[in-house]
């Protein structure tokens, strides 16, 4: 393990819920627009790869003849009966579908980190570059960005299987690897070892800052998917405020984005 790593696996910090919250949301509000176009190019991604693969395992086929098969039917217990067996008999299929969709979707996982970086320039020098958007797509962070999403992926989902509160764990456990992988040089792995031995320290101050930003963020997917574009980014912005406050940065850091 390098110093620098182990420098801050060994930090000591206090956090605190409104100070963090606070300036999540002021700088949320000077990135509506970029976070928008980051959901925009994920969901659009998504749901490509959701409809190529539903079309390749057939389940597309089948909804749309399930979709026919009860427009006819006016009692809401036989339809709801009929949905449950429909669902039941097709399972693996869905279940297939959506693991499949969101493991492709690691791919689009450096916009994730690019946001990172963009929360860092305009929190820094008050204004940033849209290019640095795609900044995780570089190679001397997507590698490192992709092992620490396929470790997170299945580790989550193993989690959440046994367990609901084990995935509510990691979910939040591992909230600032992301950004230790883009502000240091960090390995994947390192990354999420660090992240959880930092987090844990103040774990519930931490679970309590993200339960309310992911509220925002449900409220909005909830009231319509307009909605949904504008207040998800600020889960984004409060993952980098969570990084900053934990861990922070040297005066310099900046410098490098968008010319390495």
């Amino acid at each position: 393990m390098n110093s620098e790593i182990e420098k801050i696996q060994n930090k000591e910090y206090s956090i605190k819920y409104g100070v963090v919250f606070n300036e999540s949301w002021n700088l949320f509000t000077k990135l509506i627009g970029v976070g928008a176009l980051a959901v925009i190019l994920y969901s659009f991604a998504s749901f490509l790869v959701n409809f190529l693969l539903e079309s390749l395992t057939g389940f597309r086929n089948v909804t749309n003849e399930f979709m026919m098969d009860i427009q006819g039917i006016q009692d809401p217990n036989v339809l709801l009966y009929e949905v449950q067996d429909f669902y039941m008999e097709h399972m693996n299929t869905l279940l297939i579908t959506r693991l499949g969709t969101e493991f492709v979707m690691l791919l689009a996982f450096p916009l994730a980190g690019g946001f990172m970086m963009v929360c860092r320039e305009l929190d820094k020098n008050g204004a940033f570059n849209i290019g640095t958007l795609f900044e995780g797509f570089k190679p001397q962070y997507w590698s490192r960005l992709m092992v620490l999403a396929v470790i997170y992926f299945f580790i989550s989902k193993i989690a959440t299987v046994f367990f609901v509160l084990p995935g509510i764990y990691i979910w939040v456990a591992a909230v600032i690897a992301c950004p230790i992988v883009m502000f240091t040089n960090a390995s994947g792995v390192q990354a999420f070892t660090t992240s959880i031995k930092l987090v844990n320290k103040n774990w519930f101050t931490v679970f309590q800052i993200l339960f309310v930003a992911s509220l925002i963020g449900i409220a909005g997917y909830l009231l319509c998917l307009v909605g949904r574009i504008v207040t998800y980014p600020l889960v984004l912005v409060t993952v980098y405020m969570l990084y900053k406050h934990i861990v922070g940065f040297q005066e310099n850091e900046i410098e490098e984005i968008g010319h390495s």
